[in-house]
């Protein structure tokens, strides 16, 4: 059975900044997940930021500075959660992640821009950038056809 990093928000949990389900109902979602050992996490409880939450956007990469919708800093939480993550990877030997799409933490590939309009620019959340800079496969809930394959494959 092949090991599965997995956004809590994804199946169901109560974490998302706005207090709301965001469960996946594909049902290639949950051939994946019955065919899958599961390790979940949310990057952003795991780091200590509430549920609900004010929203979070990354507005600097160089340093990086995450910054909610008032304004605070909240960088350090990203990051704590982004290295609890890794060291579940780590721990388990989990080779490949399933992150929730546009999230300053989780997004594979676009992210916020940083303004709060909803803007969506090329980038990715700290979780799944350091997981992918440590080897790990990172995708996300709107490409499940590329994730089964891969997951056929190895």
């Amino acid at each position: 059975m092949k090991k599965l990093l997995i956004s809590s928000c994804l199946l169901g949990e109560n974490v998302r900044y706005d207090g709301k389900i965001k469960r996946c109902m594909d049902p290639l979602f949950y051939e994946i997940i019955k065919n899958s050992q599961i390790f979940t996490v949310c990057p952003e409880v795991d780091g200590g930021l509430p549920t609900p939450r004010d929203p979070s956007e990354i507005v600097s990469l160089n340093p990086l500075k995450i910054v909610n919708s008032k304004g605070k800093d909240v960088t350090s939480f990203f990051e704590k959660g982004a290295k609890k993550a890794l060291k579940v990877c780590k721990k388990h030997k989990i080779k490949v992640a399933l992150l929730k799409s546009k999230s300053p933490s989780c997004s594979n590939n676009f992210i916020y821009d940083g303004t709060f309009s909803k803007k969506l620019i090329k980038g990715e959340g700290v979780t799944a950038k350091l997981l992918k800079e440590n080897g790990i496969k990172v995708f996300n809930e709107n490409e499940l056809i590329d994730l089964l394959e891969y997951l056929k494959k190895i």
